[in-house]
């Protein structure tokens, strides 16, 4: 359809074919194909001229229509590879203030001013397959293989408790003291009833009131003395500070947990996505973003 609108457009076969950068016999090939495939002659030829058929002018009058669509998304989609502009959905945790998201992403947008941001908060998994978001964000291991991630930041775990609940039920000693204590478990970072302290160290601990995928509820819950939770220790540090909560087997705990960055595999020749990825990538390096390591890597999800 592209080859025949060209011929009708240019008034020849060699022009058409100069103009698509076909040899002038693949185009006739084209026409006659098409004429074939609808059965009916669309081009009155002669050794000078080309003249439209009745049905040459119908069929011309819907092709030059679809050939200008199609121009014009690959014009759109060339845009969309070459500068960042359009709507760009991103998928973050309810805390995203905590972990500085929120701050930086009005700098990535006065830089990107073509860039039409739609945030949404959830701490659930992001279906990013089905295309309701470019790009999310994802604290712990990324859920799907599918995937392609950038780790962004490691943050170190600590257990904590109130002093009140430490003073009422003593401290625990072991990790397998932690069986003897009620646990308020974050479900989002570690498995329903197993704390991983280390890489080699993972312990089985004792269900409290309270499970929740909410990092801001489990600190809430710790606050108020309803027993001992495993959090990133950034985002209780000033309470550790305010002498709140106090930090637990310090000795034995070594584990970190990640922020990511996970978007379907090809998203990333998107330049918005790009842009994206690569801007919170910088401020990680200029620790705008709290974090334990520099080390920046994009990989497949494990």
């Amino acid at each position: 359809m592209m080859s025949f609108s060209a011929v009708v457009s240019s008034g020849s076969f060699s022009a058409a074919a100069k103009t698509l950068g076909y040899s002038k016999a693949a185009v006739s090939r084209q026409i006659s194909r098409l004429e074939s495939i609808i059965g009916l002659k669309l081009l009155d030829r002669t050794t000078r001229t080309v003249t439209l058929t009745p049905a040459g002018r119908e069929m011309y009058a819907r092709c030059a229509r679809i050939v200008d669509e199609v121009s014009e998304a690959n014009q759109a989609i060339s845009g969309m590879l070459s500068k960042p502009r359009g709507d760009l959905r991103v998928n973050a945790p309810v805390v995203s203030s905590l972990f500085n998201i929120t701050q930086v992403i009005p700098q990535f947008l006065k830089k990107y001013p073509d860039v039409r941001l739609v945030l949404n908060l959830s701490d659930t998994k992001a279906d990013l397959l089905k295309g309701k978001f470019d790009v999310a964000f994802w604290v712990g291991e990324p859920y799907d293989s599918t995937l392609d991630a950038v780790k962004l930041c490691e943050y170190e775990m600590v257990l904590s408790a109130s002093v009140g609940y430490l003073d009422r039920n003593g401290r625990p000693s072991t990790p397998a003291d932690l069986k003897d204590h009620s646990c308020i478990l974050e479900t989002h970072i570690s498995r329903l009833g197993e704390w991983r302290l280390s890489g080699d160290d993972v312990v089985g601990v004792s269900r409290g009131p309270l499970a929740s995928n909410s990092v801001r509820m489990t600190r809430e819950a710790t606050l108020a003395g309803m027993g001992i939770s495993y959090l990133p220790r950034f985002l209780i540090e000033d309470d550790i500070n305010a002498g709140a909560l106090e930090i637990l087997l310090s000795d034995v705990v070594s584990e970190r947990v990640s922020l990511y960055l996970i978007f379907p595999k090809g998203n990333y020749v998107m330049a918005k996505v790009r842009a994206f990825v690569d801007f919170f990538t910088a401020e990680t390096k200029d620790a705008s973003l709290p974090s334990r390591t520099s080390g920046i890597r994009l990989a497949s999800a494990v």
